[in-house]
């Protein structure tokens, strides 16, 4: 099994610095990571001192999303009366997928800004924790996407309202259904980040946006957060955390017809790499047969 990683966090300056730390797996979150994450931002929102989160990737990269390795495990489907494994019932899927946005949840509606610094990959659960934060720096060599909808979920996502809300309704369809990645240039083009920068100046952009939030009266922060809530609530957007995991539960629960990748299956024959890779030959449109 491979090392979990780790969320660190550092306070100082007015700042609280959340970073990512499992830079040999591009940052891909681990189940520990995500608890982490959440005690992470407990403690700024619990710290007065803290005005503004800064939200970073180790290494090379911000996240590359789930651990896939751990993707379908996390359902207990357990076995019956003659020892055969069982279908995770529906009521577990739920639980668990409600626990999964309600992570998202916290950062989109946590009381004080958060920034996020963006580089390399930002991909599936890395880049919904990037749509939840408030602003969003990117290095010229990200990488932003949901190719996680290749495994079959084909626009079930979990922030699906922001991204119409954002994006516009065609845009975030072509994000979604197409399983999209897009760099840095075209994710500024569309409102997915706010600003692009080189990325020897992202850490320092960073903290010049920080800075600038950190001269602001608390209360005014405080203020204005709740009241970015209260219109997101009254534009119908938060509705999608309380029908996020319903979607999500029910697309992961697919049946797959001849000719259809399953993704599930492929893995447990063949393993995480070998199966991303087969994944992504399968809907490559511009790959020849002979290139196989």
């Amino acid at each position: 099994m491979s090392e979990p990683g780790r969320v660190t966090y550092e306070a100082r300056d007015g700042r609280a610095y959340v970073t990512l730390d499992r830079p040999q797996k591009k940052n891909a979150m681990s189940q520990p990571m995500w608890e982490q994450l959440m005690d992470a931002y407990d403690r700024a929102e619990a710290d007065d001192d803290v005005r503004v989160v800064v939200l970073r990737g180790a290494g090379n990269d911000f996240c590359a999303g789930h651990d896939l390795s751990e993707v379908g495990n996390q359902y207990a489907g357990g076995t019956d009366p003659d020892g055969r494994k069982r279908r995770a019932s529906q009521r577990a899927r739920l639980q668990y997928d409600k626990q999964y946005i309600e992570r998202f949840q916290r950062i989109f509606t946590f009381l004080k800004p958060t920034v996020a610094l963006v580089k390399g990959y930002c991909l599936g659960g890395g880049l919904y924790m990037a749509e939840s934060a408030d602003l969003v720096i990117a290095a010229d060599n990200a990488k932003l996407g949901h190719p996680e909808q290749k495994l079959g979920l084909s626009g079930a996502a979990y922030l699906d309202a922001w991204e119409i809300v954002t994006l516009g309704a065609r845009k975030a369809r072509e994000l979604l259904l197409l399983a999209e990645v897009w760099d840095a240039q075209e994710a500024r083009m569309n409102g997915l980040v706010n600003k692009v920068v080189p990325l020897a100046e992202l850490d320092a952009k960073g903290e010049e946006w920080a800075e600038r939030i950190v001269r602001l009266p608390r209360d005014g922060i405080a203020i204005g957060k709740a009241a970015t809530a209260m219109a997101m609530q009254s534009l119908g957007v938060t509705a999608q955390f309380t029908y996020g995991h319903v979607l999500h539960s029910l697309a992961t629960n697919m049946r797959w017809e001849p000719g259809e990748y399953n993704f599930m299956k492929e893995r447990s024959v063949k393993g995480v790499r070998a199966s991303t890779h087969d994944r992504e030959a399968f809907y490559d449109t511009t790959r020849k047969p002979e290139e196989d």
